[in-house]
């Protein structure tokens, strides 16, 4: 029965450190995970700025037409001032030349506040490409490191696989899945020590008659209240 405890003893420290293992394995792909969230988000704002910027670059496009058109007619109305004969035409002709720069001064402004935008969203798309670019650097060295520990760590899981199932060939196949079963209910913690008439699982005391039963290592017993299984250590 000694030899049986001993067993489920090296297969929970086993177990655990096999977690540990997967536990860090996760942290690593999480990280790298992150790395691509946060790529992911920086380019969904640079694409939405690219779109923008298409968009008021056209209205520029417009604007900066429409001026052209208007700085022509202002200089198609002028050309017509030598040819008047009337001082009502005289008068009417430089009404619209007055219109004419009006509307240029207006034009000339939206395209001014037009440029400006851009400029600013240009700004802002400088810095997501920079932002971009960081992450993407980021990333790429660390990679590498957790590529490295990725490494190292699936040596040691296939080695501590390996021992596991050598142990746990050698336990009867009942005994075993009620383990099984247990580790993973129980936080990783299947097996634990009763001491001085308490299960260190759950803190409860024990039955005085089945605390002496564990001292003799007669069968291998349950608490009663959390159901792990339990051992004594010898005392040396």
């Amino acid at each position: 029965m000694q030899e049986k405890m001993n067993l489920l003893k090296e297969l929970q420290e086993l177990d655990q450190e096999i977690s540990s293992i997967e536990a860090a394995q996760q942290r690593y792909r999480d990280e790298l995970e992150t790395f691509k969230t946060e790529a992911a988000r920086v380019q969904e704002m640079l694409d939405e700025l690219n779109g923008e910027l298409v968009f008021l670059q056209q209205d520029e496009a417009q604007l900066q037409q429409n001026l052209l058109k208007e700085r022509d007619n202002i200089v198609r109305v002028e050309g017509r001032l030598p040819e008047i004969q009337t001082q009502k035409e005289y008068v009417a002709v430089l009404k619209e030349i007055d219109m004419a720069k009006k509307a240029n001064t207006e034009l000339e402004e939206q395209l001014q506040a037009k440029q400006q935008e851009i400029s600013v969203l240009e700004q802002d798309q400088l810095e997501k490409e920079e932002e971009l670019e960081n992450i993407g650097g980021k990333a790429d060295e660390r990679s590498a490191e957790l590529s490295k520990l990725m490494g190292e760590t699936d040596n040691a899981l296939q080695k501590r696989r390996a021992a596991r199932d050598s142990v746990a060939a050698e336990l009867p196949s009942a005994l075993l899945r009620k383990y099984q079963t247990l580790f993973k209910r129980r936080g990783g913690l299947a097996l634990v020590q009763a001491r001085n008439g308490t299960c260190l699982g759950c803190n409860m005391r024990l039955p005085p008659q089945q605390f002496n039963s564990l001292l003799r290592v007669t069968e291998i017993q349950s608490c009663p209240n959390c159901n792990r299984l339990l051992y004594v250590e010898k005392q040396s």
